[in-house]
């Protein structure tokens, strides 16, 4: 370490406040308070209190002036050594009155004087944006530095041995601490200048889909969206942009940013408590959708702010419907424990729910044995492992042939083909269970899986649509499926049969239940999963017209309507999870409903699980156990050859 040694000190000059590098302390601590006299005035009194913002004024001068008139007193009084030092000391005093300097150039009385001088006021803005800049990073490169050099220097004597290169260093390390914090200063500066986003994230907002789209196209009364947030909130910019998209296709749709806070009157009408909330309302009616005020905790909202968007839109714009599910033959159920393994269709009802409708049990206590109350908008019939019963059997048929709306799912375990409703419908169903060696979703890695079919391939009918469109990424999940096949109605008439979803090529019809394709027992071809039955309806008397107009519920065209799957599996808890489960139920009830119009995809930005084939498997494995090392081992035998050459 470098040292400097001066002349030998007097007993005085040792036991004068010169002797030590702290001695200064106290002109540097006026200094600094003289700073903090400046802002105080500057930014946090009233600016109607002149006569207080001047005080402060005089007392940060005087302090600055002590500290400016000591530092040159102590210059004179210290060892020769000390002198490099406390000069460095006055610099830096200099420096950071400097960029006050600057401060007040940039002020709003000066800028108010100087923009008269400028050709337009965006250069006088320029400027003044520059040299608000300007006057923090030389204020940080003047105070930061100094602390440093004063820490360094404070346990120093002056008069006997100073490290000069000590506080040299000391200096150094401050003004890069100084720089770095300007540079992101300025960075942030520069940023909000621009004010460009670019998100490099996997979180994106969702944008309005094409079901929200023709939803808010069809309204013919106002539907009003608060978002209740204050200014600048990030959730805010968000949400905004969705709902401001929907605003551009139909002016019935209102939307409107209210701050809870400015607004009591209004957020306790609408029974908010809080900003971070979005209320939607139509007539008297409302639906709070609450996202929050950090965009941390609203990432999850916003990625299905579609989805919300529609079950408050079918909730307020619509009636409510219901839908009867049957119960008594051991149908799939809402309790995740019952005794029967993958049950569960909790799920499920959470789905109607999104989609308006009440859901009531049907069995023989509320009257199937007699007939299908009339409120019935839709019948639905999970999975019944027993037959219906006779009575109930012809309250079901009747209910239909009066232009009543079902979804029917059908279970292949119990070897119940239920020809007694199908029949009238013009299908029959086979209760032996489809495999596919390929198309198959993978759960246990043993040929038992084989059954759970995997298949994208969708007819044409309105009920499909969707995942018509988007077969490439969405498939069906069916777990133990049987098949159908169309057949002359049962009873004559004139039926409408559309197979919606078909088995993947190669699906054989698994007999013995060995999960193997047996070569003459069992037949590869193709199979039908599910299928949509329509039938018109004929003129009614006026007694029948009225009678049935609860029941039908004004629906767009007059006529039955029923959904069949050969599989109760696809809607089960664990099935239902698949997007493409989902869309196969949802958009089937929107079209037992009358509501084609309504049927699309919901867009959603959550993460999705990523699933390969076993082929992929095979692939990504053999590649990260094989092929990557051995590209990184003969990358490293050439370059180790290629320098063996050049030295040779």
């Amino acid at each position: 370490m470098a040292l400097m040694t001066a002349t030998p000190p007097t007993p005085e000059q040792l036991r004068s406040p010169a002797a030590l590098g702290s001695g200064g302390l106290v002109f540097t601590g006026a200094y600094l308070i003289g700073m903090v006299l400046l802002y105080i005035g500057e930014r946090l009194v009233a600016s109607d209190a002149s006569g207080t913002r001047i005080a402060l004024a005089v007392f940060a001068l005087c302090g600055f002036a002590f500290a400016i008139i000591g530092r040159l007193r102590r210059k004179a009084q210290v060892g020769e050594a000390a002198v490099a030092i406390e000069k460095r000391i006055l610099a830096l005093y200099l420096i950071g009155l400097l960029a006050l300097v600057i401060y007040v150039a940039q002020a709003d009385f000066m800028m108010d004087k100087l923009r008269g001088v400028f050709a337009e006021p965006r250069a006088a803005d320029r400027y003044a944006g520059a040299l608000a800049t300007l006057w923090v990073v030389i204020w940080l490169c003047s105070v930061v530095p100094l602390l440093f050099v004063e820490i360094s220097y404070a346990p120093m004597n002056t008069f006997r041995t100073v490290e000069t290169p000590r506080a040299r260093r000391s200096a150094s390390s401050g003004l890069v601490l100084a720089m770095t914090v300007a540079l992101v200063f300025v960075t942030n500066y520069i940023v909000s200048q621009y004010n460009k986003k670019v998100d490099l994230s996997y979180f994106k907002t969702t944008r309005p889909s094409e079901s929200s789209k023709k939803m808010v196209a069809a309204l013919s009364s106002p539907f009003e969206v608060t978002l209740f947030f204050s200014t600048g909130n990030e959730v805010l910019d968000q949400a905004q942009a969705y709902f401001t998209e929907l605003a551009g296709i139909s002016d019935k749709l209102k939307v409107k940013v209210v701050d809870q806070v400015l607004e009591p009157r209004l957020a306790k009408k609408l029974s908010v408590s809080n900003n971070g909330s979005v209320v939607f309302a139509k007539g008297k009616r409302n639906h709070q959708l609450v996202l929050g005020r950090k965009l941390r905790r609203a990432k999850s909202k916003l990625k299905k702010l579609d989805s919300e968007f529609q079950n408050a839109f079918l909730k307020l714009a619509r009636r409510q419907k219901i839908a009867y599910l049957t119960v008594g033959h051991e149908e799939r159920t809402r309790d995740p424990r019952d005794k029967r393994p993958g049950s569960s269709i909790r799920d499920v009802r959470i789905a109607l729910g999104k989609l308006n409708y009440t859901i009531k049990d049907l069995g023989l206590a509320q009257g199937l044995g007699s007939e299908v109350p009339k409120d019935a908008s839709v019948v639905i019939i999970a999975g019944p492992r027993k037959p219906f019963l006779p009575g109930e059997a012809d309250a079901l048929k009747r209910y239909l042939k009066d232009g009543g709306r079902a979804m029917i799912f059908l279970d292949p375990e119990s070897e119940q083909t239920h020809e007694e409703l199908l029949g009238p419908l013009g299908l029959k169903f086979t209760s032996q269970v489809l495999a596919n060696t390929r198309y198959h979703y993978r759960l246990t890695r043993t040929p038992a899986d084989r059954v759970i079919l995997i298949s994208n391939r969708y007819g044409s009918h309105a009920s499909v649509r969707t995942l018509s469109r988007f077969s490439r990424k969405l498939g069906t999940l069916m777990i133990g499926a049987g098949s159908l096949a169309e057949i002359p109605p049962v009873g004559g008439g004139s039926v409408q049969v559309a197979f919606t979803l078909h088995a993947m090529p190669m699906t054989w019809n698994d007999i013995d239940g060995n999960r193997r394709f047996d070569r003459g027992k069992e037949k590869r071809g193709r199979y039908e999963l599910a299928a949509a039955v329509t039938k018109k309806l004929g003129k009614r008397s006026g007694a029948q017209q009225n009678d049935k107009q609860a029941k039908l519920s004004k629906q767009d065209e007059d006529e039955m309507r029923v959904i069949v799957v050969a599989d109760s599996g696809v809607i089960s808890d664990k099935a239902f999870r698949n997007p493409g489960n989902q869309l196969l139920f949802t958009d089937g009830i929107k079209w037992l409903g009358g509501e084609e119009r309504f049927i699309g995809a919901v867009t959603n930005e959550e993460d999705v699980r990523i699933v390969h084939t076993r082929k992929e498997d095979q692939l990504w494995f053999y590649l990260t156990i094989f092929a990557v090392p051995a590209f990184v081992l003969a990358g490293g035998l050439f370059y180790t050859r290629r320098r063996r050459s050049k030295r040779s």
